[in-house]
C-alpha cells in the first residue's frame, strides 16, 4: 500500500521527503497504524504529537488508507 506522509520542522528532516519539500511517499503493509509505520521508518513516535488525515485529527493508532496523505505534526516547542 502506498501513502504520503507530510511534515515540517525537525520532523521533516527525520521523514526525509522525496516527493516535495514536505512529503515522503512510503510503501507499507495494509492495515498498519501510523505508530507502526513510524517504527518501520525509524522515527521515534515522540517526535509526533498527532496526525491529520481526511480532515480530522488522528491518533497514532489510526490506520491510513491507500494513497492517503497524512500530515504529521511535531510537538510544539519554543522559548
Amino acid at each position: 500500500m502506498v501513502l504520503y506522509l507530510r511534515s515540517g520542522g525537525k520532523l521533516r528532516d527525520k521523514l526525509q521527503p522525496d516527493v516535495d519539500h514536505y512529503t515522503r511517499r512510503v510503501e507499507v503493509e495494509s492495515g498498519q497504524t501510523i505508530r507502526e509505520i513510524l517504527g518501520v521508518l525509524g522515527i521515534d513516535e515522540g517526535f509526533v504529537a498527532f496526525a491529520f488525515a481526511e480532515g480530522k485529527f488522528r491518533r497514532l493508532d489510526y490506520r491510513p488508507h491507500e494513497e492517503e496523505v497524512v500530515t504529521l505534526q511535531p510537538p510544539v516547542s519554543g522559548g
